[in-house]
């Protein structure tokens, strides 16, 4: 899925209208939660969501109220009986909504840190994005970059950039502070959960459709140019063909975003895989196969020197128990559970 940044980015290079809304504080039960986000056009056709029913109806109409020039409005929501009614779902908490319009003629400035914002998410780095909003509900964004550098229109308060040298921004969600007289919106730039696949057979096909309908950035591996190509994939990040599965992480970023799922078209290529996998910080290895297959190999591993502790962490046989037999269900088995670990990690950050 094209980020919402990249998205905004083309629109305001188009000169095209939008407004954006980012859900900054929830409390209890709610569809969505801190750092959702939608992406609102003249038309009411949106990009993301905060949770649909009669909340997010509400909101994209007031952002199409919004479209008239460039500033922002903050809503709050109970999900009394009548919301929840509407919504069709047991929610009975309390949300913030942030809404911002862009309207040309965009400052030049404002363009190219948006640019910026799009480079740094691209590559994986991190970045603040404090937006500042005046009495007059305008508002103007400015960037903490990694090495505390700032960009940007705004002249922000001292305790703001302390508090951000302090990594006290590095949640999942957005962060609304008051200095003074001002009010700021600090949006950590967190970076996407990326899902690597190793095998770009009849399952990594299919799962790698899905990584891209659940939010996930997704790298393929193979060694073999037929299966892993652009045309097979159209949506993956990236398309990596290797002479050797002994190379498999050669370049590789692996941290605690990352996932990882081993499909290659033989044990050994998967034991291969396997091994090196271990080695990195991943939230998740799973390995396709049997009981049988999964006993060879973490006996081979073992008798390497691999710790049995650490082989109890991979997920194998991979995927949610639900029969599955084609490979589609195989994909969605494996969907099905990477999601469970993905909001579980999110829920609990190590």
């Amino acid at each position: 899925m094209r980020s919402l940044i990249r998205e905004s980015l083309d629109l305001l290079n188009d000169g095209t209208p939008f407004a954006l809304a980012v859900i900054i504080g929830h409390k209890g039960s709610t569809p969505r939660t801190s750092g959702s986000k939608m992406l609102v056009r003249p038309n009411k056709g949106i990009s993301g969501s905060i949770g649909g029913g009669l909340v997010e109806a509400e909101v994209i109409d007031v952002c199409v109220d919004l479209l008239d020039r460039s500033r922002s409005k903050t809503m709050d929501f109970n999900l009394n009986q009548e919301i929840k009614a509407g919504m069709d779902m047991g929610c009975g908490g309390s949300l913030t909504v942030w809404l911002r319009s862009f309207v040309p003629p965009c400052p030049s400035e404002q363009i190219e840190l948006w640019q910026t914002l799009a480079d740094l998410e691209a590559k994986g780095k991190k970045a603040l994005a404090v937006t500042r909003i005046a009495a007059d509900k305008t508002a103007e964004i400015s960037l903490v970059l990694e090495q505390g550098e700032v960009a940007g229109p705004g002249m922000l308060p001292k305790a703001l950039i302390d508090a951000a040298g302090e990594n006290r921004f590095t949640g999942p969600g957005p962060v609304r502070q008051f200095y003074g007289l001002d009010e700021f919106i600090i949006e950590p730039l967190i970076r996407p959960d990326r899902l690597f696949i190793f095998g770009a057979g009849h399952v990594g096909f299919q799962l790698a459709k899905m990584a891209h309908l659940t939010d996930f950035s997704c790298v393929v591996t193979d060694d073999r140019a037929e299966f892993a190509n652009e045309a097979r994939f159209p949506h993956a990040a990236e398309i990596r063909v290797l002479d050797d599965f002994s190379s498999a992480f050669d370049g590789l970023d692996i941290d605690g975003n990352a996932y990882i799922v081993i499909l290659t078209r033989g044990h050994l290529h998967d034991q291969t895989v396997l091994e090196q996998a271990l080695k990195t910080d991943a939230a998740y290895i799973g390995m396709i196969g049997s009981k049988k297959k999964k006993k060879q190999i973490y006996d081979n591993l073992m008798a390497k020197g691999v710790a049995q502790a650490r082989l109890e962490q991979v997920y194998a046989p991979i995927g949610l128990k639900i029969k599955a037999e084609t490979p589609a269900e195989i994909a969605v088995s494996i969907m099905g559970e990477l999601i469970s670990v993905r909001a579980e990690n999110k829920e609990n950050p190590s």
